[in-house]
């Protein structure tokens, strides 16, 4: 064999062709693959920026080997088989068909640049035309997609990774900057390192395969770690290895050992990609590699991370109250992302320097900056810059906990609402888009909570489901309804539908479905739940009504979760990125609304209209109709030269039209853009149905 260190620049540059061989399996890779991979990505493009503004160029991102055979073939170009490393190499390459639809929107020659340089060989035909070869049940996807014919409404795993790319390239990097599409081909083909195995003509490619995809399972993380420290300690090794490694590894669980490596190095300031655990710990402990004792210690001051870990994963095991109840929080929530200091917080209460209701106060003011971001529809893609900061911040600082979490976490830009933005929100911004299912329950249960009933159980023990008060589609009685109420029955329902005025907890979702608001109340009569006590008393339910109870709500909230520090500028920005990535997401025969986009923003249907106006970079804002499926008397092509009719594109991409109308029946409304966006789930363990 022959190996080498390569890039896909090297290895994809020239006339050559990479097939799977029959012995391999079709393409599996799925959202979660996806995600992993353009985090890795963009991590490796804000290294890139970092390393830029230093003037330095050492930004790599190793993503693993490529084991090929050189294989005598009938093509006019050299041909390997793709032993290992197909479905990392066919997402690679999906991803450069990806960039170059974007890239072209900006420079003209990006398309036919990427393609025969990435994507096929240029002067050749039939077969051999294509640099990369997938099996035959994934062929005729990912050649729609090499070839620039890819259909939005396609559902096999190579369309759905191609989307999957559209989308996240539409949106801001990591440093809520638009993307440079040109460094991001730079990090792509340039700074992904991959070593090239290659197999020779004498190789048994079968039993390379074989032993590749053995039942044994290869070294993890966590494998190295352990190796590398019991290296260390050739006279103490065994009886450290049973005294401490085994009871700490029997207690966490095998599986939980890498992550308890990952957070304790956060939780020192050391910032570290998923993939890289065991060599930052490696160089952490360098300094003390020829003392056993020191190694030792290490090994034992592991061990006590471990229980604290273990507490921050399954918080039944706290035995405080306060905290333990902010720990099940930060648990459902799934806010991994704090683990790092809630270990320090573990650390300095053992060490007497934070007691255990300090520490709930702390985690009080972690989960009031959580919630509050939530409520305003906060990105989170600085959560981890900004945490890392805090860790810095405690770590350097000898202050009271709280008052670093508090004046950490109130700064500028991050998004710690204020009392007045959770006001405003409440009453404007569609809460039932945000997050996850169980995130919006978790906001209404704490609600309920603060009502502070003798009775009341475990709030999530119950099948409570989030509920609609004014329902999601309005049913002939609801638009008479809201007629004698508001001049605007539907506006109504557009900008208030999905505010948390307008939601509810409820075990009748079924029952309440889209019934009329008399027999509504009806059920709300049979619940014992406070938030819907209150709708009883209500004689009618419309603008008035909801913005009042989103008021009521918001208040109870402020009292509930703390307001962060003042500081000199608002916390909240709105964010147009949502409202980008779903136009961009808007696959061939669908079309959307004003409105609808609106409601995914949180902001207005005019609001809407103007922005689409002035950003000619929206590309696919053609298929943004009005509410009944026309063409806005305001819309325009980006390039003034363009005398297309907007209408004859959407019929010939598949779209419907009657009476100059688009067809309802192929709009994509705001839930289901959620949908196609991954941000909302029907299938979800909370239904919707109200």
């Amino acid at each position: 064999m022959k190996v080498a260190e390569t890039t896909l620049q090297e290895l994809l540059g020239g006339a050559k062709q990479f097939r799977v061989p029959l012995f391999q399996r079709t393409y599996t890779w799925k959202e979660r693959d996806h995600v992993q991979l353009w985090h890795d990505i963009m991590t490796l493009y804000a290294d890139m920026r970092a390393d830029n503004a230093h003037e330095t160029i050492g930004a790599r991102h190793f993503i693993g080997s490529f084991v090929l055979a050189a294989t005598p073939s009938s093509a006019t170009v050299p041909a390997f088989l793709v032993v290992d490393g197909q479905q990392r190499l066919t997402t690679l390459t999906i991803l450069l068909a990806a960039l170059r639809e974007v890239a072209a929107t900006t420079d003209p020659v990006a398309f036919e640049r990427i393609t025969n340089s990435y994507l096929v060989n240029q002067y050749k035909q039939g077969d051999d035309h294509f640099k990369f070869v997938p099996t035959n049940a994934d062929r005729a996807a990912y050649v729609s997609c090499i070839q620039g014919k890819h259909s939005g409404s396609a559902r096999d795993l190579i369309s759905k990774a191609y989307a999957f790319f559209l989308v996240q390239l539409s949106q801001s990097g990591p440093d809520d900057e638009p993307l440079d599409i040109v460094a991001l081909e730079d990090a792509i083909v340039s700074r992904l390192a991959i070593v090239d195995i290659t197999a020779q003509q004498d190789d048994n490619v079968h039993r390379i395969f074989e032993s590749l995809n053995a039942t044994g399972v290869g070294l993890t993380q966590a494998d190295l770690l352990r190796n590398y420290l019991f290296m260390l300690m050739p006279n103490r090794a065994n009886a450290v290895y049973d005294e401490v490694w085994v009871p700490m590894q029997d207690d966490l669980g095998v599986d939980r050992l890498e992550g308890l490596a990952r957070v304790d190095l956060r939780r020192r300031g050391i910032a570290v990609r998923d993939d890289d655990v065991y060599r930052a710990q490696q160089t952490r402990l360098r300094p003390i590699e020829h003392s056993e004792v020191a190694i030792e210690a290490a090994v034992r001051d592991l061990a006590v991370r471990a229980r604290h870990y273990k507490r921050i994963l399954f918080p039944a095991n706290e035995v405080h109250v306060g905290v333990r109840r902010h720990l099940e929080f930060l648990s459902r929530w799934r806010a991994t992302i704090m683990h790092p200091l809630v270990m320090h917080m573990y650390s300095e209460r053992d060490a007497g320097r934070l007691s255990a209701d300090e520490m709930a106060n702390a985690l009080l003011n972690v989960e009031s900056f959580l919630v509050r971001r939530f409520m305003v529809g906060a990105s989170g893609k600085n959560l981890n810059n900004i945490v890392a900061a805090l860790m810095t911040s405690l770590l350097a600082e000898e202050k009271p906990i709280l008052d670093v979490v508090r004046v950490q976490l109130s700064g500028a830009r991050k998004n710690w609402a204020s009392d007045e933005e959770v006001r405003l929100a409440a009453e404007s911004r569609p809460l039932y888009y945000y997050g996850r299912a169980e995130q919006r329950r978790m906001i209404l249960e704490r609600l309920e909570e603060a009502f502070a009933h003798k009775e009341q159980g475990s709030l999530a023990d119950l099948a409570l489901s989030v509920e609609h008060v004014m329902p999601q589609t309005l049913s002939a009685e609801w638009i008479v309804e809201l007629s004698e109420l508001d001049t605007d029955p539907e506006r109504t329902h557009r900008e208030l539908v999905h505010t948390l005025g307008n939601l509810t907890l409820t075990g009748y979702n079924a029952e309440l479905s889209n019934n009329p608001f008399d027999r509504k109340q009806q059920i709300y009569g049979d619940s014992h739940l406070s938030l819907n006590k209150s709708l009883q008393q209500q004689a009618r339910w419309g603008r008035a009504e909801i913005t009042k109870r989103a008021r009521e709500l918001a208040d109870l909230a402020i009292s509930i979760w703390p307001a962060p520090e003042e500081v000199s500028e608002k916390s909240f920005g709105f964010d147009w990125s949502r409202m980008h990535a779903a136009i961009a997401a808007i696959p061939d025969g669908k079309w959307t609304t004003y409105g609808d986009l609106a409601a995914l923003a949180g902001t207005s249907a005019q609001a809407v209209g103007v922005h689409i106006a002035t950003n000619p970079a929206l590309s696919k804002a053609y298929r943004v109709l009005t509410w009944d499926g026309q063409i806005s008397e305001g819309f325009a092509w980006s390039d003034p030269t363009d005398d297309r009719d907007p209408r004859a594109v959407l019929a010939s991409e598949g779209v419907d039209f009657v009476d100059g109308k688009a067809l309802q029946a192929q709009r994509l409304p705001a839930d289901s853009l959620m949908e196609l966006l991954g941000w909302f789930d029907p299938d979800d363990d909370y239904p919707n149905v109200g």
